[in-house]
């Protein structure tokens, strides 16, 4: 990755001209949409982006001399200011290889809680806006993305992940991909990171251990299993026993071994994450074993449970914590 840097940087003679050369190659920030406004990228209210830390991770942290970190450093000084209460993605960088089209940015969370991005829907366009390539990102084993901080990351979509690959001197644009909206039909049906039977078999068991009390709103574990990379999928059901549709906003999870130890805590934000009245719904949570507070985990001692939800203006129920520092994980 040095190489890169120095190639950017290498034959510049100051600071003035890296500066130049920063806001040459800057893309267009866009937002995950985490604060809640339609149109985050319009709003006035920002903060500047030195007020943000910069946390380097991964091949970032163990690749760059000391130089370079500054150099990165100075560049992510030069970034316009970020909306407050966002996550916004800004491109910095953008290289042809030999292996693919390969991407810079500064994720910048804005907001005053940690964010764990799962998985990162993203495009490259042309300046016509055709779509040439589409990809998404699992980024979960960077761990979370601190509050108030930014951390530098690259994308590289390979030559036969293209749809069309144009021309070399075609400048190629990146976009975020914002998940769709689910229809009623769809949104009943629509349990997030279940394969088909596993969410039969989950319906099936919230159903039938627990129905549905009229009057009655509650989120339940309904088991836990080993997740990717040592980590843990705790899988939860919505249930809504009021004859209007509620949406779920935020669910902090709280895991405990067998000697009533905290292993883990956790807060995720949802998005579009409705059940119809008289309903209930199950969703796979990913917790990384980065979040663990101790180690040796025995899965078979753990249990996980959820704070109340309390319902909320508007027809929609949040998860409200209750305990001290949540840590947020953007799901």
């Amino acid at each position: 990755m040095s190489w890169l840097l120095e190639n950017w940087f290498g034959s510049k003679e100051s600071l003035e001209q890296v500066r130049e050369d920063i806001h040459e190659n800057l893309h267009r920030e866009f937002y995950l949409g985490v604060s809640g406004l339609d149109n985050p990228q319009q709003s006035a209210n920002r903060v500047n982006s030195k007020e943000l830390f910069l946390v380097m991770n991964g091949p970032w942290e163990n690749q760059l001399d000391d130089a370079e970190q500054e150099l990165l450093q100075y560049a992510h000084d030069e970034m316009p200011p970020v909306v407050r209460n966002e996550v916004g993605i800004i491109p910095f960088f953008t290289q042809v290889t030999n292996d693919g089209y390969l991407v810079l940015v500064y994720i910048r969370n804005a907001t005053d809680r940690s964010v764990l991005l799962q998985k990162l829907p993203l495009t490259l366009v042309t300046e016509d806006g055709e779509e040439v390539a589409k990809k998404t990102f699992d980024l979960i084993s960077s761990g979370p993305v601190g509050e108030m901080s930014s951390r530098p990351m690259e994308f590289m979509f390979r030559w036969d992940e293209f749809d069309r690959i144009p021309e070399k001197e075609i400048p190629l644009m990146l976009t975020f991909i914002k998940p769709k909206k689910h229809g009623v039909e769809d949104n009943q049906n629509y349990n997030w990171g279940l394969s088909a039977d596993e969410s039969e078999q989950y319906l099936q068991q919230a159903e039938e251990k627990n129905p549905i009390a009229e009057g009655e709103v509650d989120l339940q574990v309904l088991d836990i299993k080993p997740g990717e990379d040592n980590g843990l999928k705790v899988i939860v059901a919505f249930r809504n026993g009021l004859g209007k549709r509620l949406e779920f906003t935020e669910v902090p999870i709280i895991v405990h071994d067998k000697a009533g130890d905290t292993v883990a805590r956790v807060h995720f934000t949802l998005e579009n994450m409705k059940v119809e009245a008289n309903s209930h719904r199950v969703w796979a949570f990913d917790i990384p074993s980065s979040s663990f507070k101790k180690e040796a985990v025995n899965i078979a001692e753990l249990t996980a449970f959820i704070p109340k939800a309390q319902q909320r203006k508007k027809e929609k129920a949040q998860v409200a914590p209750e305990v001290e520092d949540n840590k947020g994980l953007l799901q």
